[in-house]
């Protein structure tokens, strides 16, 4: 029998609007505060679900695919970024 494959969750990151790679346990453990460690270790400040899903980011991509080795887990300088929403009603 084979191994099972992990079950994930893609989550758009309100942050860096990238869509992110979340393990079933790392949803599972943030699912509380809307915060989740995506396989590339970046921490996926959950954007709203109205929101499109932005482009896959390409490290978690990367991982997935086998490219690359996951590196140690930090945690990158995050800026909020304006919702599109919001600087749409500014204009």
């Amino acid at each position: 029998m084979s191994p099972m494959e992990p079950f994930l969750v893609h989550i758009r990151c309100d942050t860096d609007g990238y869509t992110h790679a979340v393990t079933e346990d790392a949803f599972a453990t943030g699912r509380h505060d809307g915060r989740f460690r995506a396989i590339c270790g970046h921490v996926v400040l959950a954007a709203p679900m109205i929101e499109a899903p932005g482009r896959f980011d390409p490290t978690c991509r990367d991982l997935l695919r086998g490219d690359t080795t996951p590196a140690e887990p930090t945690v990158p300088a995050q800026e909020r970024r304006r919702s599109r929403w919001l600087r749409a009603t500014r204009r």
